[in-house]
């Protein structure tokens, strides 16, 4: 039996990320870029005003305060010019005069400030057509209310890197540098197969000996969550034939995801049927509870000739209690579902901190604990309550919870306070 710790190592070294392909912008969300995004322009591409209000020279305003120390300020300035969004100056900005300027647009050559609109008043005055702007604050700088050019991005620059997820922001960022299409890396799919003669479907009430099909949903919407496109196989009997139908048809996936049938059962026939079906263990039995009878193996049934990727499909026996096969998914699953996704390589495990335990909790058990937790956050840090649970058939426990604490090997009693280690879910 191995430990968590090197069961995970043994995931990573077979998963790797999946072929690149290109895909329009519209439909790159959520994918993993599979190629470095550099800008092909500087942005913005000149000198932009930041407000609407009037283009000016810094100097006119301070000459003046120079000439009136101690007198209340007021410049005059002619309007030469009015700039909306989508237009660019036609004029240079002379000592005396303005140019009015919308939010977004080039500042005019020889202008070096602006001054907001909410600072100034207008006024028509004969032979001025678009008349006279009155300030009423002389406290004006050069580079007021102006991003300098390519102050957001340069001509060149790495914008986006290989492995980075593309969420709404990046989006933004993508079209902004003129990609309308993106190399990233193919969605992983996953095959979801729930096993026993016991699982009946959800929409009917259990008879003697049966209970209704929790994992497959389960864990469906747990690739679903990961942007994995899903295939559920729907629910694997404990009969030699129907299972391997049913597993061969999985192996054409990236990721089988199997739960039950894996421990030390009559009808436990998993393993078997993975080995008649070439799929090489790995592992079996980790050092972990929930979670101890995980199985993991590579099968050799995953071809994409569409997109000439010939490899192998990663395939996960998890427990059949549903808090277990949640655990393991977590633990084993997620990560390398996330490592078929492309996403960056310091990113993909599985995020570990630190909490102080808010009342006393004590454990005892022969394997590393993974204990359904509340974490809270607050200005003094974070906080971990061990939330009721029953056991690895009590799903219900999971509904309450948002970590996983993390109890080492043994018996010990945990005093508030304590600094707990721990998984979080969301």
């Amino acid at each position: 039996m191995i430990t968590v710790e090197q069961a995970t190592e043994y995931v990573a070294q077979y998963a790797s990320p999946n072929v690149p392909q290109s895909v329009p912008l519209e439909d790159a969300l959520n994918q993993f870029l599979a190629e470095d995004i550099f800008s092909d322009l500087d942005v913005p591409s000149n000198d932009q005003s930041l407000v609407d209000g009037y283009a000016v020279r810094a100097a006119d305003f301070s000459q003046r305060v120079h000439r009136e120390k101690g007198v209340a300020c007021s410049v005059q300035l002619e309007v030469v010019e009015e700039v909306t969004a989508g237009n660019v100056p036609a004029f240079r900005v002379e000592s005396g005069r303005a140019v009015r300027v919308m939010t977004g647009v080039r500042v005019p050559d020889g202008a070096d400030a602006v001054v907001m609109v909410e600072e100034s008043s207008w006024q028509q005055e004969a032979g001025l057509p678009l008349g006279v702007a009155h300030f009423n604050t002389c406290e004006v700088v050069a580079g007021q209310n102006i991003m300098p050019r390519a102050t957001s991005v340069r001509y060149g620059q790495l914008v986006l890197s290989c492995g980075k997820r593309i969420r709404p922001a990046e989006i933004a960022v993508l079209a902004q540098v003129g990609r309308t299409d993106v190399r990233v890396f193919r969605r992983p799919r996953v095959a979801v197969l729930p096993t026993g003669n016991e699982l009946i479907d959800g929409g009917f009430v259990p008879g003697p000996g049966k209970i209704r099909n929790t994992n497959g949903p389960m864990l469906a919407a747990c690739g679903k969550q990961l942007d994995a496109d899903v295939l559920d196989l729907g629910i694997g009997r404990d009969e030699p034939e129907q299972l391997r139908n049913l597993i061969e048809r999985g192996l054409s996936a990236d990721v089988l995801v199997l739960s039950g049938g894996v421990s030390a059962g009559t009808l436990d026939l998993v393993p078997a049927v993975l080995e008649e079906l070439k799929v090489r263990q790995v592992f079996h039995k980790v050092n972990m509870k929930p979670g101890k009878p995980l199985w993991f193996g590579v099968g050799n049934g995953n071809k994409d000739n569409a997109n000439n990727d010939d490899r192998s499909t990663l395939v996960f026996g998890l427990p059949g209690n549903p808090v277990s096969s949640f655990v393991c998914f977590h633990l084993f699953v997620r990560p390398a579902i996330r490592r078929l996704s492309g996403q960056a390589a310091g990113e993909v495990g599985v995020p570990k901190c630190s909490a102080l335990l808010a009342q006393p909790f004590e454990v005892a058990a022969d394997r590393t604990t993974y204990h359904p937790a509340r974490i809270d956050w607050s200005e003094t840090g974070p906080t971990l309550t061990p939330v009721l649970w029953h056991g690895s058939g009590d799903s219900r426990g999971l509904v309450d919870a948002n970590a996983l604490a993390i109890f080492p090997e043994g018996t010990g009693y945990y005093e508030a306070g304590q600094r707990i280690f721990c998984h979080p879910l969301d």
